[in-house]
């Protein structure tokens, strides 16, 4: 099956869209509702759980965090900016029992808002912006996303 958009999807949103890569939104089955929402200037609404938790990092190492997962090579999936931290798409099951300092996985059924993949840094939509857009499906590994925090905060502390 072809991660991609489907003719069907396209029919809501192609003018204002264009293609898009779905794989990681499609098992929500949330898309028709969340391309909606889109098309309309609105923020998606999708429960964690689903199709992917979400780990949430303070903003402060978050940037750092990201660096060390690509300086890795390490699968990097979404990562959205948010009010309240940045919000880091992990593979289900795999930040089961996570506990490192000042993070959290979020429970599931949180409702986690999607901005447009076209939202990405600096661009924002209801203070939300991807720093990491939703381009190719993968998503982060919650063992190597805790390494990776680890090592963001050990430098902070640091550099402090």
């Amino acid at each position: 099956m072809n991660p991609t958009l489907t003719h069907t999807d396209a029919d809501l949103s192609d003018l204002i869209l264009g293609p898009l890569e779905l794989g990681w939104l499609r098992p929500t089955g949330r898309v028709p509702d969340v391309l909606l929402a889109w098309e309309n200037g609105a923020l998606g609404e999708v429960p964690a759980g689903l199709a992917w938790d979400v780990v949430r990092l303070p903003t402060g190492v978050a940037y750092e965090t990201v660096r060390r997962l690509r300086t890795a090579r390490a699968p990097l999936g979404p990562v959205l900016a948010t009010p309240l931290g940045v919000d880091f798409l992990v593979t289900p099951g795999s930040a089961d029992g996570w506990d490192a300092p000042g993070s959290a996985r979020l429970p599931d059924r949180t409702l986690v808002l999607l901005p447009h993949p076209d939202y990405f840094e600096p661009r924002h939509l209801g203070n939300r912006s991807w720093i990491v857009r939703p381009a190719t499906g993968a998503l982060t590994e919650g063992p190597a996303l805790r390494d990776a925090y680890a090592l963001a905060r050990a430098t902070a502390q640091t550099t402090r």
